[in-house]
């Protein structure tokens, strides 16, 4: 299961087109969590949801989507396909794109879509960049400080790639977190004005190569690929350009299991001073580097159950959360049978402001867990 913000992010949707979908019966989400409000997508919703982007490309209106949606064979398919390519036909020279699409998607159908974009899981490598992060209005913008940081560097120092860093969780079309990096063979000079960074893809990563026009078909097929092999997505997305067009679509990821949280005792209490008070929740995110103040990632992070917390003195419980001790947070889990879950918390000073990073596991039906857990990011404003 697959959470809204990364069906958004990865098929190219706003969070609010989705809502859209399952109000009118088009995408109707698989569960809904008790505890963050949160919609979770099967891959079978994820098949729809990929069908969906290119037939509503296409010039599909919506009950004709459904009709799509509804057809139990691929020459069912094929059927309605070309009824809309002789549609097209009829018409302007202005709709000759879309027919060129359907083209496409009829190979598509016939050859399987993840052939055309093999994946493949790797171990992660480094590369040293100039680095500028900041919140750009679209991603045009970031295109072009990255081609003035490309002109600004001494040619002797540029590598062979250029990198798009996009720590957002969802699909956006303006006001998007990003980081424009330029590969770098030496040392980077302050007075350029850029920080000089080393890009560490830790871990395992989903890597995947394209033409620069065909990047949002490969986030597409990532996705899809990734739900076959149960991956989980755990970080931001980077896109490597080269210079001949290619680009490498890089995403930290790890294999989702399948265990239970063993059922604990609260440890001896030990205070914490700096945790005792209320927090007010600011962002979830998938990983640490994905958080700036003041830019949430999480669509529904002001409808959490998590909105805000106290830490009593002495450890104390509050609401739904069974107390806490110096680096934990106690909850009680309720499936498959209740039983006492720790949930490791660090603090941290970020621009003045007094910072919390919760580490929460997501939970199915079974009990069991995604092997990564989600980080739901607090403010303290009150001692």
């Amino acid at each position: 299961m697959y959470k809204i913000g990364e069906l958004s992010r990865l098929c190219r949707i706003p969070v609010k087109t989705l809502r859209y979908y399952d109000n009118e019966g088009l995408l109707v989400a698989d569960e809904i969590d008790r505890f963050t409000g949160y919609r979770y997508y099967s891959a079978a919703r994820i098949a729809d949801c990929n069908r969906i982007i290119s037939l509503k490309e296409l010039g599909f209106s919506l009950e004709e989507i459904k009709k799509h949606l509804r057809a139990s064979t691929d020459e069912d398919i094929l059927a309605l396909v070309d009824a809309k390519c002789a549609e097209i036909e009829e018409k302007s020279k202005e709709l000759s794109l879309q027919l060129k699409k359907l083209s496409h998607i009829r190979k598509s159908l016939s050859e399987g879509e993840n052939a055309m974009f093999p994946m493949a899981i790797r171990n992660g490598d480094t590369i040293r960049v100039a680095y500028e992060r900041k919140v750009y209005a679209t991603k045009s913008e970031a295109e072009e400080t990255l081609a003035q940081m490309k002109e600004a560097l001494p040619k002797q120092l540029i590598g062979e790639r250029t990198v798009v860093v996009n720590y957002e969780m969802e699909y956006r079309e303006s006001n998007l977190d990003l980081a424009v990096c330029v590969e770098i063979t030496g040392g980077l000079a302050k007075s350029l004005g850029y920080e000089e960074k080393t890009l560490t893809f830790s871990g395992e990563l989903a890597t995947l190569v394209c033409k620069r026009e065909q990047l949002d078909d490969g986030y597409r097929s990532m996705l899809s690929q990734l739900h076959e092999i149960d991956y989980q997505i755990i970080g931001a997305s980077y896109e490597i350009y080269y210079e001949d067009g290619t680009v490498e679509l890089k995403i930290p990821v790890c294999k989702k299991v399948k265990c239970m949280d063993p059922a604990i005792e609260k440890e001896a209490f030990e205070n914490d001073e700096v945790a005792v008070g209320k927090w007010e929740i600011r962002d979830i995110v998938l990983s640490k580097e994905q958080f700036v103040y003041g830019h949430p990632k999480c669509p529904e992070v002001e409808n959490s159950v998590w909105k805000e917390i106290c830490f009593p003195e002495g450890g104390k419980p509050y609401w739904f959360l069974k107390g806490w001790t110096k680096g934990f947070l106690y909850l009680e889990a309720t499936s498959p049978e209740p039983h006492l879950v720790a949930m490791p918390y660090s603090i941290e000073s970020l621009d003045g402001r007094t910072v919390m990073f919760l580490e929460i596991p997501r939970r199915y039906e079974d009990g069991s867990r995604d092997a990564v857990p989600q980080l739901l990011i607090f403010e303290k404003v009150l001692n």
